[in-house]
Parts: C-alpha cells; sequence; structure tokens
C-alpha cells in the first residue's frame, strides 16, 4: 500500500514547489552498504546448515567414486562425468558460501 504523500499529484494547484533533492553518490554508497549489512545478518543464521550439508554433499561426492566405473559402463561416460561434475560443483559452491558468510552480523566501527 503506497502512502499519500509518495504519489506525485499532477493536478496540485498550488505553486511552484522545489524540486526534489537529488541523491548524491554518497548516499547511494551508504544506503548500499546497509542493506549488504541487513543481508547479511539476515544470512548468517545459514551458516552452519550450508557448512554441515555442504560437507556431507562432498563426503558423499567422494563416496560415489567407489560405484563409479559400474555408472560409466552402464550410463555412459559423458552422462556420468557431466552428472558427476555438476553435484561436486553445487556441492563445493554450497560449502564455500558457507565458509564466506559472516559468523555474526556487520562489523561495526
Amino acid at each position: 500500500m503506497a502512502n499519500a504523500a509518495s504519489i506525485p499529484n499532477p493536478f496540485n494547484a498550488g505553486g511552484p514547489t522545489a524540486p526534489a533533492p537529488q541523491p548524491n553518490s554518497r548516499s547511494a554508497t551508504d544506503s548500499g552498504r546497509a542493506a549488504r549489512a541487513l543481508l547479511d545478518e539476515q544470512l548468517a543464521p545459514l551458516r552452519i546448515p550450508a557448512l554441515v550439508l555442504g560437507a556431507l554433499l562432498i563426503c558423499l561426492g567422494l563416496v560415489a567414486l567407489l560405484p563409479l566405473r559400474g555408472w560409466l559402463h552402464d550410463y555412459g561416460a559423458e552422462l556420468v562425468i557431466a552428472a558427476y561434475l555438476q553435484y561436486m560443483a553445487i556441492a563445493t559452491t554450497l560449502e564455500v558460501w558457507g565458509l564466506r558468510r559472516p559468523t555474526k552480523g556487520p562489523r561495526r566501527r
């Protein structure tokens, strides 16, 4: 729901109004940092589950090397290698994402 004050009124019968202030680069940078800090704060609780799940997926991928020769023979090398590499890439990406998340909220200076 929009506030009435935020909607421009083209039928305003009043006199000339002051132009809206233009955002400067400093306020845009500050708002970008604030948005980034808020996002980091919201995603911080997902760090540990991402690390655990990523480690589990990587371990399962390494265990899958044992039956890999049979899968290569049954399903073809191209399909098995493509699926395995995609799986390991997703598992590694999840693990790296969990490692790069801050442990707590944003740092205060």
